[in-house]
């Protein structure tokens, strides 16, 4: 990693995706499908011939729950580390490809990602 770059535990918003609408009590609900933390990074950029000091905040889309026990334990492996696969690539992978479907998808995600942080 990064020595300069400071992890900002105390800065991070649930950012969510997909889902449906159901109607509850006369009233819309959304319920996501996916949901994802984006956890702040400060890196601070010195100016010239100045003693002041800016920060260059940089985010990275983390899974609510790290690991899935009991996917793991039931003998699923893929599905157990599937919400860190997911949360990695939105903020891991840069420019990625959108010739495919899954390609405007990501892209998509990541621009709803790094707006709503």
């Amino acid at each position: 990693g990064n020595p300069w770059e400071v992890k900002r535990n105390d800065v991070r918003f649930k950012v969510s995706f997909g889902g449906k609408v159901d109607k509850k009590d006369g009233k819309s609900v959304w319920t996501p499908a996916e949901e994802v933390w984006a956890v702040a990074y400060d890196n601070p950029v010195p100016g010239f011939r100045t003693p002041t000091c800016a920060n260059l905040r940089l985010w990275d889309a983390q899974p609510l729950e790290e690991f899935d026990l009991g996917a793991f334990n039931a003998g699923e492996y893929d599905k157990a580390m599937l919400a860190r696969e997911r949360a990695d690539a939105i903020s891991a992978v840069l420019y990625p490809n959108d010739a495919t479907p899954e390609g405007k998808e990501l892209r998509l995600k990541q621009q709803h990602f790094f707006v709503s942080a």
